[in-house]
């Protein structure tokens, strides 16, 4: 019997092995595709030019969104995932698709700007909405709902916490209506573009909370979803860095554009923790592992 019982977990080992195996090669085989078509795009659609950055940020972006669908479609669940997250991507991805497919302002000069930018804000927002999709539709009854507990204050616990998102969502829209930049000079476009920034920064917030609270190891997918939107904020950050003397002249809000630099600092700052985790366990190969806060006490 105990050399029975050592073959089946001779076994289940090589079977988590194995598993462990596949999974990182198809992460390392979806990361060669998106390297792959940002070289595409670039070669064919790109004048060289700085903006280009912002296309790029887009791209992976909504690479993180597929992979996140991907992530649910596979492992038919949604554990570990925050659904806050999802719902305040999906509104970020929204709200910048609608300000960016009408007005020009905040498109990337090159000609990237003129289609693939938007394809790439398209293929994130239906990812976006498809991964609530499935969540809902198909996978409710595995949603961690007493895990996702950021921002809950008063009745937003247990079944109501899916709701919950609008105590991020609501302080970045009122924020964006007082103060955002006029590149559109159009009021409403304007306004949806900084509300998409703001929430930007702090869509990740409910996902990296849960996180934190749960720790263990984070599904492959799942960490190269929360990955892809973080490095996408560190490259808008990187080109309104450079960019900034567009956002401080005087017809497109002058002192605006500290809050825009602002919003996407607090995001880098939020990733910093996981950025580390991350890197770590691409070197060695191994599933993503993070420390749950009862650990850290």
């Amino acid at each position: 019997m105990m050399y029975a019982d050592t073959m089946i977990d001779t076994m289940s080992n090589d079977s988590i092995k194995s598993h462990t195996k596949q999974m990182r090669n198809m992460g390392l085989a979806s990361w060669i595709s998106l390297s792959t078509a940002v070289l595409f795009v670039y070669h064919l659609f790109s004048d060289g030019d700085f903006s280009f950055l912002m296309t790029l940020s887009s791209m992976a972006q909504a690479f993180g969104m597929v992979m996140l669908c991907i992530q649910l479609a596979s492992a038919q669940s949604a554990k570990g995932i925050s659904m806050k997250s999802m719902q305040l991507h999906a509104v970020a991805f929204l709200f910048r698709f609608l300000s960016t497919l009408f007005h020009e302002g905040y498109l990337p000069l090159d000609s990237s700007g003129d289609v693939i930018y938007r394809l790439a804000e398209f293929v994130g927002l239906s990812a976006s909405c498809t991964a609530l999709f499935l969540a809902y539709r198909h996978f409710g009854h595995t949603i961690e709902f007493e895990k996702d507990t950021f921002g809950e204050v008063g009745p937003f616990i247990g079944e109501n916490a899916k709701f919950s998102a609008a105590v991020i969502a609501t302080p970045a829209l009122l924020l964006a209506l007082l103060v955002h930049p006029s590149l559109n000079n159009v009021f409403w476009s304007d306004v949806m573009w900084t509300s998409a920034l703001y929430l930007d920064a702090m869509a990740v917030a409910p996902q990296l909370f849960m996180f934190h609270k749960t720790g263990g190891t984070v599904a492959n997918n799942t960490a190269h979803y929360v990955f892809s939107l973080g490095f996408g904020r560190m490259l808008q950050l990187a080109f309104w860095a450079f960019s900034y003397h567009e956002l401080s002249e005087g017809s497109h809000g002058g002192f605006i554009g500290v809050f825009v630099i602002l919003a996407q600092v607090v995001g880098a700052i939020l990733m910093a923790d996981f950025f580390y985790y991350y890197a770590k366990s691409q070197q060695k190969g191994g599933p993503m592992v993070l420390p749950s806060a009862i650990d850290m006490v």
